[in-house]
């Protein structure tokens, strides 16, 4: 089975704090749905900075959908990023002046490669979106509010929908759940794998929280593949 994600010997470190990540191997599988924790300060955010293509590895390599991310100029990365990865964003990074199904839609915009998958479902982009924000729970009246109006409930779901348009190869959330009561995000959870599996679509799903590991294939604990340990304050 070919990999998404391939980390060999990474290393990497804020400049002038200590080794943050020092991950001498580590693999998910394409289609693998992987839970992975860690406590508030473990370098998790650091991780998906560098999966992202964010930040580079100064050590090592960051290999996703066999290309490896540090042989991509800057300008390079932010295409793949926009045509491969989906990626929940903890602060959602929604447009607040945009409605929700706007938002959702700008996923297809930045990305020629997402628009060609949407347009060989059979589908429009606007019909997906659609689709998305209301099997997610949102009302025909709260696709067309501004994101500024929206709960913050609300808003998580329709950074989820963002990234599920267009079946991205991989989906990275980043506490994808933090603002939702117990029940909404259970709910939350089995349709975001669900979407997901549709799509064929691989999962990272980045929490504190170990009980949810019960949803996912994998869960993996940061520490089990970090060596890297203290001073973690930029995680």
């Amino acid at each position: 089975m070919a990999s998404a994600i391939e980390i060999d010997r990474l290393a990497f470190a804020w400049q002038g704090d200590q080794l943050t990540l020092d991950i001498p191997q580590w693999t998910v599988e394409a289609g693998e749905t992987v839970l992975l924790r860690g406590p508030s300060g473990s370098g998790k955010s650091t991780l998906l900075s560098l999966l992202a293509g964010i930040n580079v590895a100064q050590q090592g390599t960051v290999q996703l959908l066999d290309q490896s991310l540090s042989d991509l100029s800057g300008r390079k990365r932010d295409k793949f990023r926009a045509d491969h990865i989906g990626y929940i964003f903890q602060q959602f990074n929604l447009l607040p002046y945009l409605s929700a199904l706007d938002n959702v839609l700008l996923a297809t915009q930045f990305s020629p490669k997402r628009r060609q998958r949407v347009a060989a479902s059979g589908h429009s982009a606007e019909h997906l979106a659609v689709e998305y924000l209301q099997r997610l729970g949102l009302t025909s009246t709260q696709l067309h509010q501004t994101a500024v109006h929206l709960s913050v409930g609300q808003q998580q779901r329709v950074a989820a929908a963002r990234a599920l348009l267009g079946a991205p190869e991989l989906l990275i959330a980043d506490e994808p759940t933090s603002a939702l009561d117990s029940d909404r995000r259970d709910d939350f959870i089995k349709l975001l794998l669900e979407l997901s599996e549709q799509n064929n679509t691989t999962v990272l799903f980045v929490t504190h929280d170990a009980s949810l590991g019960q949803y996912f294939n994998r869960h993996v604990e940061l520490s089990d593949i970090n060596r890297a340990s203290g001073g973690l304050a930029h995680a």
